[in-house]
């Protein structure tokens, strides 16, 4: 076994633990060195466990307890990382591909942070993860409850985590969670968040691209320009025989194109573009994204059109 997975290192918090608002620096430090090195911890010590196991011989009920222990350790120096990775922000989600993304599946960003603080607060008194992850099958992002550190969602990348189990919050608040859910999502870091989701939409759809090239080499295919709705207003130029479509209402519009071969573009060919050609593909349209976007096309020369 590789020294680094037997071996893993603590990582330092991502953000001054004296700069967040509503949250007490004593709070995150007593989070980070005792919940999160708790666990990083106790994964070392199970680690160790496993390279020392004669597997022809130990017992299943020390394999399976074993391995048990690892999951729930991994999963909680992980969720942890992820948890804190969230903080240290301003809290204000600039417009971009995950606010279109939280439009499009919650109805808008208002209907997703309301949805978000309801379930975490609905696990006031227990334990457990608030998540939002993007599902790998489903193209769309979704909330999840979590009970524990193995209930995390199979075929999804996690974008956002809360911790609610108690140690998160009662050395600030006691038993009530309401201003700690509040003060986290008051301190998100959102350009962080929004890379990872990027970076979960690129991986998810790499393989739906195509090059302007080929594009304007292809017949009959149906471009169409889904830059978000602000964007979109404040350009001048579309490319040429493509129309506007917004893409927090693909849904809505999928049936439009069903049957033909389309190409989307957004500004740079990221992930509005790419999430857009991926949710058209689930609703059974053939769709592509188009690399680099209207950017790239018109630094090309290629034509375009006034709006």
């Amino acid at each position: 076994m590789d020294a680094n997975q037997t071996h893993p290192a603590i990582q330092p918090l991502p953000f001054d633990a004296s700069g967040l608002r509503g949250l007490s620096e004593r709070l995150m430090l007593s989070h980070h060195q005792n919940n999160y090195g708790g666990a990083v911890t106790r994964l070392r010590a199970i680690r160790a466990q496993l390279a020392a196991l004669d597997w022809a011989s130990a017992p299943g009920y020390v394999i399976n307890g074993l391995k048990r222990e690892e999951l729930v350790a991994a999963n909680s120096m992980n969720l942890h990382e992820l948890f804190f990775s969230c903080l240290g922000g301003d809290g204000k989600l600039a417009p971009g591909g995950l606010s279109v993304a939280l439009a499009r599946d919650f109805g808008s960003v208002e209907a997703w942070h309301a949805q978000f603080v309801a379930l975490s607060m609905a696990m006031r008194g227990g334990s457990g993860w608030a998540l939002l992850a993007l599902s790998d099958r489903e193209n769309r992002l979704f909330n999840h409850w979590a009970a524990d550190h193995t209930h995390v969602p199979a075929g999804s990348t996690l974008i956002l985590a809360l911790d609610m189990y108690e140690h998160s919050y009662h050395l600030d608040f006691g038993a009530d969670p309401k201003a700690y859910v509040a003060a986290c999502m008051d301190n998100l870091h959102w350009p962080r968040i929004s890379e990872r989701y990027a970076a979960a939409v690129e991986s998810a759809t790499h393989t739906l691209a195509v090059g302007a090239e080929a594009c304007a080499a292809e017949p009959g295919v149906v471009l169409i320009d889904v830059r978000r709705k602000g964007a979109y207003e404040r350009g001048t130029e579309v490319i040429k025989g493509a129309t506007w479509r917004d893409p927090e209402r693909v849904d809505e519009w999928a049936g439009e194109v069903a049957g033909k071969e389309v190409v989307v573009y957004c500004i740079y060919g990221h992930e509005v573009g790419q999430s857009t050609a991926a949710r058209l593909r689930d609703a059974g349209v053939s769709a592509r994204f188009l690399t680099g976007g209207i950017d790239q096309w018109k630094a090309a020369g290629r034509p375009v059109q006034p709006k």
